[in-house]
């Protein structure tokens, strides 16, 4: 996927106290989940390329969290 795609299907809230809630669009569906990784959270929206982060692209982070979100719903390859 594109990042413009990623940025479409992905969307974040604070959930408090260092957790955000992941919203995710999977084949016409949403899907939650709760996560803490700030380090993806901070580098949406950010389009400077840095070698001193995890993350070195936005496209990278948006990914991160799509994958997360997967795997904590079972979805995809995740299901079992």
């Amino acid at each position: 996927m594109t990042t413009q795609e990623l940025k479409s299907k992905v969307s974040t809230s604070f959930a408090g106290y260092g957790h955000f809630k992941v919203t995710i669009d999977y084949r016409g569906k949403q899907y939650t989940c709760t996560t803490t990784n700030t380090m993806a959270i901070d580098k949406i929206g950010d389009d400077t390329i840095t070698r001193d982060g995890f993350y070195t692209t936005e496209k990278q982070a948006l990914q991160s969290l799509y994958d997360e979100c997967k795997r904590t719903n079972y979805l995809g390859e995740y299901s079992f």
